[in-house]
């Protein structure tokens, strides 16, 4: 256990020599320059992120493939291999239903 401190005060260290030596303002500054760093070097950890935020919903499948590193259709492979469903849309279910409503009411009143 004390070996694990002495990892996290000697990181708490050098992240503070970091700063103090001016090469970053603030550790929120240091933390995303690490973060981008390490993104670019792992794909898996690239890859993880970009399917927790497709999952959540924060990040629509075309953009959570750019995030990953990767074209659409090999994303969806990703997806699939997790046993994840593809989202089509983000519609709720009263809103699917009025939009259906609205085309069969379109459909009625046209001419077509």
């Amino acid at each position: 256990m004390e070996h694990r401190h002495a990892k996290h005060s000697l990181l708490d260290d050098q992240i503070k020599g970091l700063i103090g030596a001016g090469y970053y303002p603030n550790k929120s500054e240091l933390t995303i320059d690490a973060l981008r760093y390490l993104f670019s070097r792992r794909q898996d950890l690239r890859v993880a992120s970009a399917v927790e935020l497709y999952q959540e919903g924060k990040v629509t499948l075309s953009r959570a493939a750019e995030i990953a590193g990767m074209v659409g259709e090999e994303f969806k492979g990703v997806l699939a291999e997790k046993g994840m469903k593809i989202k089509v849309g983000s519609l709720s279910d009263e809103e699917f239903d009025e939009g259906l409503k609205l085309i069969k009411d379109i459909r009625v009143t046209s001419k077509w």
